[in-house]
């Protein structure tokens, strides 16, 4: 297999171009458990205890050992060790949709389905070929994201959490050098397999006008507070790295962590400016202990 990087020797005012740089220079171990859905949940709940976070029926290597038919009918799978890779199994979920009859299709996509179109066989077939891959390689993206290059990977099996029965609200922290630089949120549908589609998403930087996101995102105002302050507790003293929360009925659930935010292909989104301008690495970040 061919590997390849368009590679960055020094940092820029273009956001793509520093997460390139982070790809080829950071190679610091805490990378691969912060990538990692199993041991970045782990990380996050040893460094907040208590942190509220999605149930999990199920995070296995072994596919054999989910018993499909004890599960309730809203439910998430997903593979542990890449970005996508999730099927998202709910009753607010288009009733025409169905899983590809070649499962080798479904690769690293996300896609809603109806409980009632849901295959366990299908399902089977398409986290065992995930459980297979590595994530990363390829040359479709713009370089391999060296951080997801480990053996640990897992089948999670969790609740769905919802927002009056569809989608959650995805809302990101984007945290550099202990700072929240800019916020995100939007509620993202996957109703096509491979495309999100969302509301108009919204994102701020600071100021932070906590009390009128709060209101609009139908939260209290202590909630929003303690997410910021949970991920600059989790984010610590990293360069950058982005803390994922869903927001479900007006509780707010930890979801996962993020070092290469769109793997350097984010160039044309509307916050790309802000990215640009918010951070740019230092080598010298990359070669601590």
């Amino acid at each position: 297999m061919t590997f390849f990087y368009r590679v960055v020797l020094r940092p820029s005012d273009d956001f793509d171009k520093n997460i390139l740089y982070k790809m080829v220079w950071d190679r610091r171990p805490i990378l691969q458990i912060l990538n990692e859905k199993v041991a970045s949940r782990r990380y996050a709940q040893s460094i907040i205890p208590g942190l509220l976070t999605a149930h999990r029926f199920y995070e296995t290597s072994d596919l054999n050992e989910i018993n499909w038919s004890s599960l309730p009918r809203n439910f998430v799978i997903k593979a542990s060790h890449g970005s996508g890779g999730v099927l998202l199994v709910h009753e607010g979920a288009p009733i025409e949709n169905r899983l590809l009859a070649n499962y080798k299709h479904f690769g690293w996509r996300r896609l809603e389905i109806h409980p009632d179109n849901f295959d366990c066989v299908h399902a089977d077939k398409i986290f065992a070929h995930l459980l297979k891959r590595t994530y990363g390689h390829g040359l479709n993206r713009s370089g391999p994201e060296w951080a997801y290059w480990h053996k640990n990977r897992y089948v999670i099996v969790e609740e769905f959490l919802s927002s009056d029965g569809k989608m959650p609200t995805s809302i990101v922290f984007n945290v550099v050098r202990g700072e929240i630089k800019l916020v995100i949120w939007a509620q993202v549908f996957y109703s096509t397999l491979g495309v999100a589609s969302s509301l108009p998403s919204r994102y701020v930087s600071p100021p932070i006008d906590i009390l009128a996101i709060s209101k609009e995102l139908r939260i209290s105002v202590g909630t929003f507070e303690e997410m910021m302050r949970n991920s600059l507790r989790i984010a610590g003293k990293l360069d950058f790295l982005r803390v994922d929360w869903l927001i479900a009925d007006s509780k707010v659930f930890f979801n996962e962590l993020t070092n290469y935010p769109g793997g350097g292909l984010l160039t044309g989104k509307s916050y790309y400016k802000i990215m640009s301008e918010m951070w740019r690495p230092q080598r010298s970040d990359y070669l601590e202990e």
